[in-house]
């Protein structure tokens, strides 16, 4: 009976051995996701809790003199501001880049993937001001200034023809690179952290108020091409969450 036990003991053991082996060369066969990023909305909005029962909170009518020549056409116009924060700046693989240069890049291709109907340089410069910094972004945000990436108009009198109905305020908050060892596999992810709000210039109410979290995945063997890209594809990823949220916009339809 001894014996018995005793042989019992042993394939146990041994068996338990055995499947933590596999589940080992489980965890050494694990490849990094093919998908290139993910998209995570928070859908948090840090503001208000109940976006529908606010209050305006902003009044544009004191940035422009209204005149009757002011355009309101069915076309939706917008006016954008960006900012960020010294955390969102590029450091992986030897690789440095400061925030403001980062940032100013990013916003650039984050404006070219938006494709709205955007005031020209001037029209939008009303906005670009630290009374709207103090009131839609963090306290250590710093603006970015956007001007270049918009329209010049060259005609004066027409650089303020059309009534803007909505403003967008983007702050990037946050960038940094995850690295994730996996025993002989080693994954990178680059993530951006995001809060936009989406403003009524006619109502002085946000609209729209979101978190977003944006995970792109790197390349840990061609560190080179890495930054570039961050650069190329981040922008468009977060450009389709604020389009998304746009396009539910009930003044838009």
């Amino acid at each position: 009976m001894r014996l018995v036990f005793i042989l019992f003991i042993s394939l146990f053991l041994n068996f338990n051995l055995f499947a933590n082996d596999l589940s080992q060369k489980k965890i050494i066969k694990l490849k990094p996701s093919e998908d290139n990023f993910e998209l995570i909305d928070l859908g948090q909005n840090p503001i208000n809790s109940s976006l529908d029962n606010q209050k305006a909170v902003f009044d544009s009518s004191s940035l422009i003199e209204k005149k009757p020549a002011l355009i309101k056409d069915k076309d939706k116009d917008f006016a954008i501001v960006l900012s960020f924060r010294r955390n969102f700046g590029y450091l992986s693989d030897g690789l440095r880049v400061e925030a403001r240069d980062f940032s100013t890049l990013f916003s650039k291709r984050l404006i070219d993937a938006l494709n709205l109907n955007f005031a020209n340089s001037v029209a939008n410069g009303l906005y670009q001001s630290s009374k709207i910094l103090s009131r839609f972004s963090p306290k250590d945000a710093k603006l970015i200034n956007v001007s270049p990436f918009l329209k010049h108009e060259r005609d004066k009198n027409k650089i303020y023809a059309k009534f803007i109905d909505y403003l967008i305020v983007v702050n990037l908050d946050d960038f940094y690179v995850n690295t994730t060892n996996y025993f002989i596999t080693v994954t990178k992810d680059a993530v951006a952290k995001i809060n936009f709000k989406i403003i009524s210039l006619s109502s002085g109410k946000i609209l729209k108020a979101k978190n977003v979290k944006l995970n792109f995945t790197l390349d840990p063997k061609n560190s080179s091409k890495n930054y570039q890209n961050v650069i190329d594809q981040m922008p468009k990823m977060l450009s389709e969450v604020i389009l998304r949220e746009v396009k539910t916009l009930t003044l838009m339809h």
